[in-house]
């Protein structure tokens, strides 16, 4: 099953002039727009994986049809272990089984914990793939977390996020750098560690039934 996943880009808001005037807001206005607003941000991200997808797999740089090839996949075994885990069959990502599964993985990971990038971070992009300079990301790395470093798990965060998951606070190795990443953008780094099928699981989880 594909594992993709991708941050949803920040955008910043510019202060209104001097010369706007208050305006009375209609709270069910307000709560309509943000309800709009959040669907339409999920169909934005689709098309921009597709996309992405789509140009990657043109350059031969991407095969689609292995992502979704694995023999040892057993869907139903998963599903039922995902029920298990929610204490439901419903295994939409909402809000409550967010809230379970981080109750699961809390009680489940075992301590030290040590995490590296599942793929690159959002910022990297610009650097990896597009016009940005390889001095100006290697000046970036020195205060932002990158998908090759290695970091050391603190603790989880107690709130989750709809669109980003389970919240972790980490500390980068090399420089004890403290950030603070959604764990579906992580993985253990080492494959034989029992903590990287619980995360594996968590991300499978999580990008699937979003």
């Amino acid at each position: 099953m594909s594992k993709l996943y991708q941050n949803k880009n920040k955008k910043k808001l510019q202060p209104p002039g001097e010369d706007l005037k208050p305006l009375q807001i209609d709270e069910t206005i307000v709560s309509g727009l943000v309800n709009k607003q959040r669907e339409n941000f999920k169909e934005e991200l689709l098309n921009s994986m597709t996309n992405i997808i789509e140009q990657m797999e043109s350059m031969g740089f991407l095969n689609v049809s292995s992502l979704f090839e694995d023999d040892d996949f057993n869907v139903e075994e998963f599903e039922a272990k995902m029920e298990k885990i929610l204490g439901t069959d419903d295994l939409e990502v909402t809000p409550k089984t967010l809230n379970r599964y981080l109750k699961y993985l809390k009680a489940q990971i075992k301590l030290p914990c040590y995490l590296t990038g599942t793929e690159e971070f959002l910022w990297e992009e610009e650097y990896l793939y597009g016009s940005g300079s390889s001095k100006d990301y290697e000046k970036l790395k020195k205060t932002n977390p990158s998908y090759t470093d290695i970091f050391l798990l603190g603790k989880f965060q107690e709130k989750t996020d709809e669109m980003e998951g389970i919240i972790v606070d980490v500390k980068r190795v090399s420089d004890n750098r403290k950030f603070t990443i959604p764990l579906a953008e992580l993985k253990a780094s080492d494959e034989e560690s029992p903590n990287y099928s619980l995360i594996e699981d968590y991300l499978t989880w999580f990008v699937n039934y979003l």
